[in-house]
């Protein structure tokens, strides 16, 4: 169990991480071309990885074990990659990553009626608490203006965010299921992304294509290592689903938001503002993500 804690913690610092460089690379790129930039760079990396570690077990795979990690590949990287980036590009980091607090919600909801999994009275007493502080994160604040164009924006941000979650969260599940009976994690990570990558690709080669020739290649490059990041995320994040129940992992690495925080006050406190309530929701989130965590694992 500590070291499924240890690897869900890396994936949080993965995630985190991948999250800053992208608020940072969407100042000036797209969030389709960003996406796109993260899921190719986040593959060549793991899928290599794969190929080092775990050769064999990628000639081994079943045709039914291929079928479920294409199905991962296409909700984790064609959609809630892609929704989750969008909301940064829309609303920041600091806002759109708290919303992936709801995971660990979704998460335990969905073991319990899919893979048999029974949370604690602590897991039911954090999911309010985990809600709460989200409430604080998105609410309005006095003194801004909530009509007109801008605010519909936002709002789209925070709906694409959390559809990213969402999405997010069942395909943790099915990962679950995947790397606990019927695959290696590194290999389904890797071809997990391989398969959003190719999906992807096909999706947005032509517009990316044009794209790359005209945005700073500073900007364009910054996405690519977020990416790096992120791959290194998912392939911790596979490695501890298959080392624990979701009710353990989900919240675990949903403390994101929180080094989110940390990480956006040191780089990118020119590019968005972080005030008291963001501070407090965020704290009272991982609170309640605390309590999850005991209460799963006790």
């Amino acid at each position: 169990m500590a070291l499924a804690v240890a690897f869900a913690i890396l994936a949080s610092c993965g995630f985190a991480s991948g999250n800053i460089l992208v608020g940072v690379g969407t100042q000036q790129v797209p969030a389709p071309t960003a996406t796109l930039l993260t899921v190719l760079s986040g593959m060549v990396l793991v899928v290599g990885l794969g190929l080092i570690l775990n050769l064999d077990d990628i000639k081994d795979l079943s045709p039914t074990a291929m079928g479920w990690i294409v199905v991962m590949g296409i909700m984790g990287y064609p959609m809630a990659r892609l929704f989750m980036v969008t909301g940064i590009s829309m609303v920041g980091a600091t806002r759109a990553v708290p919303m992936a607090g709801i995971q660990p919600i979704i998460a335990f909801t969905l073991g319990i009626l899919l893979l048999g999994e029974r949370p604690d009275l602590l897991v039911i007493v954090g999911t309010p608490v985990i809600v709460s502080g989200l409430f604080l994160v998105v609410m309005p604040r006095p003194g801004v203006n909530t009509s007109g164009q801008g605010i519909n924006i936002r709002r789209w941000g925070y709906v694409f965010a959390l559809s990213g979650a969402a999405t997010f969260a069942t395909r943790d599940v099915i990962g679950r299921h995947v790397v606990s009976d019927i695959a290696a994690p590194l290999v389904s990570a890797g071809l997990a992304l391989a398969v959003g990558g190719a999906i992807l690709t096909v999706i947005l080669h032509r517009q990316v294509a044009r794209n790359i020739q005209v945005l700073p290649k500073s900007h364009l490059l910054i996405c690519a290592l977020a990416g790096l990041f992120q791959g290194l995320a998912v392939a911790s994040l596979f490695q501890a689903l298959s080392r624990a129940p979701v009710t353990v992992v989900s919240p675990v690495y949903a403390c994101t938001p929180l080094i989110t925080l940390v990480l956006a006050a040191i780089f990118l406190k020119r590019l968005e503002a972080i005030d008291l309530l963001v501070v407090v929701g965020i704290l009272l989130s991982v609170f309640g993500v605390a309590l999850v965590i005991w209460g799963a694992a006790g």
